[in-house]
């Protein structure tokens, strides 16, 4: 899709709007108090923060935050309800619902001769896995089984990709879920995030694709900063671990060239790396894996891992809900070197009385 498609579905991005549901009730629409401004921040690998503005909702007489109709805010606005917003353009009711969450936060000021406006924030549905820490084990089981266990323990829907390895034992040493899922999903290349449909997904990047949308600087595309380092880059990973049973070493390597999304007309950095070194630039770790195949996709992840931090930006674009962190868009106009896919690992959606805007972050292995 193209921005003139957007257009189109969007009536020309003419009345930005977005709806905020507090326990099923929407806001301005159902329950009468006034939010003039919400902002989404997503990201891969972690939870989802949210917050938005109620304004004019202090009686002065009362003392209190109130809705038009004089009932307490706080009944409403309270720790732990559950949060639905959708952004977008023209009616409320056909608007794109982005995220799912919980009321963490509430804040306020009041100063001399002004009219206090009340902060409300919060997370997605994965919050809850941010907190404690547990310690446990599974035996004869996937890394995927276990997320799948772990998401199941909190009531929360699944989109998981198996992954290929069964492991004798993984265990879970005081660490919250949150960062284990995260040690889960690095071991694999993974992503984990909660989507825009309240579904927790642990699964290959979807960074193949052609993108979901197509942006021109100065059409849509109001800024777009993009960096290239090549510091820190290597060309060959080899993952070190032992066959107990053999007695033998097991060796698992991976070359630049098969990094995760790269694309074949363009140079990976491992590449444009062993150019300019004029040899491999070799990074050894040793691993408990007990396979060649385990091996070679620790291997793989690692040097993908790597990779990505080889091609890095931040753009801003006139408000799309479709740019989510898990997709591809591809951005035109920057010239032969920079116009090309870019895989977007945050994305934030603001609306206020400015406008509705979209800022994105990108990371690529290829240039």
């Amino acid at each position: 899709m193209d921005l003139s498609d957007a257009s189109s579905r969007y009536d020309a991005f003419y009345v930005p709007a977005f709806t905020v549901k507090v326990d099923g009730r929407a806001l301005t629409y159902e329950v009468p108090l006034a939010v003039n401004q919400v902002e989404i921040d997503k990201t891969l690998g972690g939870a989802a923060h949210f917050g938005f503005t109620i304004v004019n909702a202090f009686d002065q007489e009362k003392g209190e935050f109130v809705t038009a109709t004089g009932q307490p805010a706080f009944d409403l606005l309270r720790f732990g309800a559950k949060v639905e917003i959708a952004v977008g353009y023209g009616d409320h009711r056909k608007l794109t619902p982005v995220l799912f969450g919980t009321i963490t936060n509430l804040s306020t000021g009041f100063s001399e001769g002004g009219t206090p406006e009340l902060s409300v924030s919060g997370y997605d549905n994965m919050f809850p896995l941010t907190l404690g820490k547990r310690s446990k084990s599974w035996k004869e089981v996937k890394d995927s089984d276990v997320v799948h266990l772990i998401a199941q323990g909190y009531g929360l829907s699944t989109d998981i990709v198996s992954t290929d390895e069964t492991h004798e034992q993984i265990e879970q040493n005081q660490e919250g879920d949150l960062d284990f899922i995260t040690k889960l999903a690095k071991r694999n290349h993974y992503e984990f995030y909660m989507t825009e449909k309240d579904v927790l997904r642990f699964g290959p990047p979807r960074d193949t694709s052609n993108g979901l949308m197509a942006l021109a600087w100065s059409k849509g595309l109001l800024s777009f900063k993009p960096e290239a380092n090549l510091a820190s880059q290597i060309s060959r990973v080899r993952v070190l671990g032992w066959d107990p049973e053999a007695k033998k070493a097991i060796v698992g390597e991976a070359v630049a060239g098969e990094e995760s999304g790269k694309e074949p007309s363009r140079s990976s950095a491992g590449e444009y790396i062993k150019k300019f070194a004029k040899k491999d630039v070799v990074l050894e770790v040793r691993q408990p894996v007990f396979t060649q195949a385990e091996a070679k996709e620790r291997a793989t992840a690692i040097l993908s891992d790597h990779a990505k931090a080889f091609l890095t930006g931040e753009a801003e674009c006139v408000g799309l809900p479709e740019l989510m962190p898990d997709t591809n868009v591809s951005l035109t106009g920057l010239g032969k070197t920079f116009s090309k896919i870019y895989y977007i690992h945050a994305a934030n959606h603001k609306v206020d009385g400015n406008g509705y805007r979209t800022r994105f972050k990108v990371k690529e292995t290829s240039l």
